[in-house]
């Protein structure tokens, strides 16, 4: 999912210097980042929250953003910029991160006990961005959410104190699940950008082709097409969902907000009639409420 960010937005710096060298000006502003968090699909750091855990939540997403930004939306040489930035992932363990964004992040890092190892991964799905354009089945897809979503909710879990095996295996079914419904949103997007995250396989048996991303409304074999993997993408959201029940307290208010934006999702999709090209697919904050309201009481299981 890219970044869209003016130039404005920038942190600024000589825009004429090498592509091949990257600098902390290269990357957008932290307010620019953060705003961004008004637009998912999810609730990333409820207001309900203490401050000093939505500073972590927020701080885990301005490196999120940062890292999409790398490999989506900059201009010039991506690749560099993603080195660059791992090269100051690894300062952030250090204490000596220089891009704004990372050095909001240190605090957490250190604070959370987040590891670098599950951090890195987020720019290592962004190099996988530049050299593969196309899925050929569900598994090898999911295999790029464990690196470009499933490590989101792992770091969500350290900042509550409970990144345990049998949790993580949980809040990977949601996280890939939230990660399916975001491609099934951008279709458009993503293929104006050379990238289609719809399995060829699936495409085949629904008889879609590349040309059915485009246009003003969806074809009757893309909307069925996106029917399956959106109710794909709900099952493993129910499989996640009982991540809720065991958890307590902030963490189960967090991640009731997570699971219910995706649920809300799925449910934007059937009133749209699965055509994320004539509409504009996002979940309604009323239906996201009762969600959420549901899954901390129930605790994801009904």
């Amino acid at each position: 999912m890219g970044l869209s960010l003016p130039d404005s937005a920038l942190s600024g710096g000589d825009s004429g210097h090498s592509d091949d060298v990257p600098r902390s000006g290269d990357f957008p502003r932290s307010a620019a980042v953060l705003a961004r968090m008004r637009s998912e699909n999810f609730p990333v750091a409820a207001r309900i929250l203490p401050h000093g855990l939505r500073r972590h939540l927020q701080a885990l997403y301005g490196y999120f953003r940062l890292v999409d930004y790398a490999g989506d939306e900059a201009p010039g040489n991506r690749g560099a910029l993603l080195d660059f930035l791992e090269i100051d992932l690894k300062r952030v363990y250090q204490g000596t991160a220089r891009i704004p964004m990372l050095r909001a992040l240190t605090p957490t890092v250190a604070e959370c006990a987040i590891p670098f190892d599950v951090l890195v991964k987020l720019i290592d799905a962004n190099r996988q961005d530049q050299r593969v354009r196309r899925y050929r089945s569900f598994p090898d897809l999911l295999d790029y959410c464990a690196l470009s979503a499933n490590p989101v909710g792992e770091a969500v879990l350290y900042v509550f104190g409970r990144a345990e095996p049998p949790l993580i295996a949980l809040s990977d079914h949601v996280c890939s699940a939230l990660q399916v419904l975001e491609h099934c949103q951008d279709v458009a997007e993503d293929f104006q950008q050379g990238r289609v995250y719809l399995p060829t396989d699936d495409m085949r048996r629904f008889g879609c082709q590349e040309p059915d991303l485009t246009g003003e409304r969806a074809s009757t074999r893309l909307r069925g097409l996106v029917k399956y993997e959106v109710d794909r993408a709900r099952r493993m959201l129910d499989a996640g969902a009982p991540l809720v029940g065991q958890l307590s307290g902030m963490a189960r208010v967090a991640v009731a907000g997570y699971v219910a934006g995706g649920r809300a999702t799925a449910a934007a999709f059937a009133a749209a009639k699965h055509d994320p090209l004539r509409v504009d697919v996002r979940p309604g904050r009323r239906r996201t409420f009762a969600e959420w309201g549901r899954l901390y009481v129930l605790g994801g299981t009904w």
